[in-house]
């Protein structure tokens, strides 16, 4: 809107409320007009259509985001409408929801409920929007199931506590399911049972994403390729912080952090590969672990460079695997360039910067390491570059001890 001031033209913003009313009556104006000259209405009927591709869970669905109202129905209610390539968003606000009795997802971890199933391509925005679960309802938040091109992007997702109990994939914030090109950005998730779950999917990225106090992992890459997991921050999680298990392939984990610092902690690993291949692992930090960088079960021909691996039992590893019904597969042509890998956490008394007890065709290039902090199996400390039962030690840095 315009109006005059003497003689200069002053703007007015519309406000967000009445954009739409107004977009919308100048369509039916317009359609209206149309019929009256005779004019054919396809070119009317398509601006509505796309009108209609941006839909407000609350002026819209009438969610009421006051952390009291399920929110569940409403909040699918828009997803369900939004044409495909359309956009749902959820303003500020906290949501409480529950499980939707009809979004079933079954993995190979199990089978468990969530409150959205997203099926077609769209995007939700959702900057400010705080998702509340209850952790006792073991239920998870949003999932994507065979499709492709979605976008999920701001908010939160939280249960009340942290899980002590339950399946793992029973409280996941987001699983991705047999789906390509979905990104993830710019979200906090927190007391799940995992944060982020890629499962036989493909091209997803996550970025910019905060997951904390989860049971499981904060992001767990299971099966799926051309996967990329750029700048995020996983913390005082379970077992595998940031996961590639199963036999992903050409995943890239670059400039993230994974933390542990709870001192009660003692057996966790930062970033576990399993099964993997042909796959890059770097410019991460990772700190305080029992392993920092965890390489077992037949992982194969993956890059891991320019990391920085310390106050960790061991900062890098290429090991069998752990004991039990878990596989032990020797992984082999592991390339170990340019990493820092010192000042190990002495929680035992086996300590190293890199732990190699397993395989063949390893290059490790250029690391730094500690003094007697690059350990083979046998128990045998290396302090120089040499070739070795078919590994390369290439221009690796010492660091001598400190008197």
């Amino acid at each position: 809107m315009h109006t005059k001031q003497g003689m200069r033209l002053v703007s007015r913003p519309i406000p967000k409320g009445s954009r739409r009313k107004i977009w919308v009556m100048l369509l039916s104006w317009a359609a209206v007009a149309s019929i009256m000259v005779g004019v054919p209405q396809v070119g009317v009927l398509s601006k509505y259509f796309e009108a209609n591709k941006l839909i407000n869970v609350v002026e819209d669905s009438k969610a009421k985001g006051d952390g009291v109202t399920d929110d569940t129905a409403a909040i699918q209610r828009a997803i369900d409408k939004v044409v495909p390539g359309g956009t749902v968003v959820i303003p500020k606000g906290s949501y409480y929801i529950s499980a939707a009795s009809s979004s079933k997802a079954v993995t190979g971890y199990g089978a468990s409920q969530f409150a959205f199933k997203i099926t077609k391509p769209m995007t939700v925005i959702m900057e400010g929007a705080e998702f509340k679960t209850k952790t006792k309802n073991n239920h998870g938040v949003f999932w994507i199931y065979r499709t492709s091109d979605v976008l999920l992007q701001g908010g939160s997702i939280k249960g009340d506590v942290r899980p002590t109990d339950g399946i793992l994939t029973s409280r996941v914030g987001i699983l991705v399911q047999e789906s390509k090109h979905v990104t993830i950005e710019d979200m906090h998730l927190a007391n799940l049972s995992q944060g982020i779950n890629l499962t036989h999917s493909e091209k997803s990225i996550v970025r910019n994403v905060t997951a904390e106090s989860n049971r499981g992992s904060g992001i767990i890459n299971f099966i799926s390729k051309y996967s990329i997991i750029e700048g995020n921050t996983i913390r005082n999680s379970g077992d595998g912080h940031l996961s590639l298990y199963g036999g992903g392939r050409n995943n890239t984990v670059i400039n993230n952090t994974i933390v542990e610092n709870r001192s009660a902690v003692t057996h966790h690993q930062g970033i576990t590969l399993e099964k993997e291949r042909d796959s890059v692992i770097k410019n991460n930090t990772v700190k305080g672990f029992y392993y920092g960088i965890d390489i077992k079960n037949g992982t194969n021909s993956c890059l891991i460079e320019g990391n920085i691996a310390f106050n960790n039992q061991y900062n890098i590893a290429i090991r069998p695997g752990d004991g039990g019904g878990n596989m032990q597969e020797t992984s082999e042509k592991i390339r170990l360039y340019r990493n820092t890998a010192t000042n190990q956490k002495k929680m035992q008394s086996s300590v190293a910067g890199i732990l190699i007890t397993v395989g063949k065709g390893h290059i490790v290039q250029e690391n730094t390491i500690d003094q007697d902090g690059l350990l083979l199996k046998g128990g045998v400390k290396l302090n120089r570059n040499i070739d070795l039962n078919g590994i390369k030690f290439i221009d690796n840095v010492f660091v001598p001890k400190k008197e």
